[in-house]
């Protein structure tokens, strides 16, 4: 489930955070895999065509979220969490 959704051909689906009650939106999904890649918020927002303002909120959530202070720490709990494979 964690792998289909950031399949290149498929639309990104909520992914549930294990150990959680927290889902991440299909939204979330993609802000996050451009997250750890090393995107900055504008570079999120390009690449999604939002607001540098709209890519800092799916950046804030995800990190609240995964309970992360930093979004380095983000990408660490995604991987720790298995969250993409």
């Amino acid at each position: 489930m964690a792998l289909d959704a950031f399949g290149v051909d498929a639309a990104p689906r909520p992914l549930p955070i294990p150990g959680s009650q927290e889902w991440l939106t299909p939204r979330e999904v993609e802000v996050l895999r451009l997250l750890l890649e090393g995107a900055t918020n504008r570079a999120i927002a390009d690449a999604l065509v939002i607001t540098p303002r709209t890519a800092k909120a799916h950046v804030s959530n995800i990190l609240q979220k995964l309970q992360a202070a930093t979004r380095s720490e983000a990408a660490a709990r995604a991987r720790q969490l298995g969250l993409f494979g």
